[in-house]
This record gives C-alpha cells, sequence and structure tokens, in this order.
C-alpha cells in the first residue's frame, strides 16, 4: 500500500482523494478515466475549481453522451467503482465484452501460438 499523493486531480482516485493508503487498482481507475476521455473529448468528473471536481470524484455519478454502446459504458462503470475491491481487475478489462468486439472490429487479436510457430518456419 502507498500514500503518496500526486497527479492530474481529474484522473485521481476517490481512495487518493481521500487520502487512504492505495493499491495498483487506482491505476486502474485511471485507465477507466482515459477510456472515457479517449471517447467522450473529456474527464468524466470536470469542474471549474478543484473542490468541485473533487466533490464529483466523490459523488461518483457517470453521464454518458448518447449513442455509446451498452458495453462500452459497462465496462467504465466496472473500473469507475468507489470502492477499489470491486473494480474490474486488469485481467478482465482485456476480456471484457467491449474490448473484444474492438479488437475484432480492428483485427488486433495476438496471433495463436500455432499461427507464429508457422510463421517461423517459413
Amino acid at each position: 500500500m502507498r500514500n503518496t499523493f500526486c497527479g492530474t486531480l481529474e484522473y485521481m482516485a476517490p481512495e487518493m482523494i481521500s487520502n487512504k493508503a492505495h493499491n495498483h487498482t487506482l491505476d486502474i481507475w485511471s485507465l477507466g478515466i482515459l477510456l472515457y476521455e479517449l471517447v467522450h473529448g473529456k474527464a468524466p468528473f470536470t469542474g471549474s475549481h478543484p473542490r468541485e471536481i473533487s466533490e464529483k470524484i466523490m459523488k461518483g455519478t457517470i453521464r454518458f453522451k448518447p449513442g455509446l454502446t451498452d458495453e462500452f459504458k459497462d465496462l467504465v462503470t466496472k473500473i469507475l467503482k468507489f470502492d477499489t475491491s470491486e473494480r474490474l481487475p486488469l485481467i478482465k478489462v482485456f476480456d471484457h465484452p467491449w474490448v473484444r468486439n474492438f479488437e475484432r472490429k480492428y483485427n488486433l487479436s495476438k496471433p495463436s501460438a500455432t499461427s507464429a510457430s508457422t510463421k517461423k518456419a517459413d
């Protein structure tokens, strides 16, 4: 566990704002913020003053723009859990349907072990 306080406020997890000890799940929170920002063009918790941003993070209300898939909203919601023990573990992020569909859509799947060994033989 760590007790450091650093980073961009919009990406800070509730446990850091509360000045509580934190672990690797803090980074998973930041991943959720980044995913949200990549799709929306802004962080989910914004404000004109640091106190306002902190209060929004602690409240945890996430608003999604219309037209997003339920899978995307599910992934972000499961990552941005206030309770660190409820946050989606990183390995499950990679197995989430939204990530899997993204991989298929853009042909990003890793080659299987057999196809990799076949290429070496060529």
